[in-house]
């Protein structure tokens, strides 16, 4: 095979990688397509965020092809909204996450009451070796006085 058709080959699984993720993102890939019924139309809005990473190159070995390309993409879709057309006008309605505004102050609650779990279980700990210290040196203390 000559080294042009091997970088076509190359550029073709890139370029088909690049397509594919293309075609995942978009909102009526997870949502559906927009519905209508009358003279309204709704629209689903996402939050696409697409991450790929792609390689290929060609090597200078003999006899070993040299060829290689590889790739990975994630599409992340998130509902964001729609949008309702109707005669009177278009208007966006938003979609609210209100699990996504938790998260921080669940975290700061959970942090605290674990760091304050840990510190009463070491207070406790540590009062309970000194009173088996004062116990040991009590008895030992009366053992020695008889």
């Amino acid at each position: 095979m000559a080294k042009q058709d091997v970088r076509r080959g190359t550029m073709a699984a890139i370029t088909s990688l690049i397509d594919s993720t293309r075609s995942l993102a978009r909102a009526a890939t997870v949502f559906g397509d927009p519905v209508t019924s009358g003279t309204t139309t709704v629209v689903p809005v996402a939050r696409i965020s697409v991450l790929s990473t792609i390689g290929g190159g060609t090597g200078k070995i003999p006899l070993s092809g040299g060829d290689g390309a590889a790739g990975m993409g994630l599409v992340r879709a998130r509902p964001a909204g729609f949008l309702v057309v109707s005669p009177e006008g278009a208007a966006f309605r938003a979609i609210r996450q209100p699990a996504a505004r938790l998260v921080l102050p669940l975290a700061t609650i959970t942090a605290v009451a674990a760091t304050r779990i840990v510190s009463v279980s070491v207070k406790e700990a540590r009062r309970r070796k000194r009173l088996e210290l004062e116990r040991t040196r009590n008895q030992e203390r009366s053992q020695h006085s008889v």
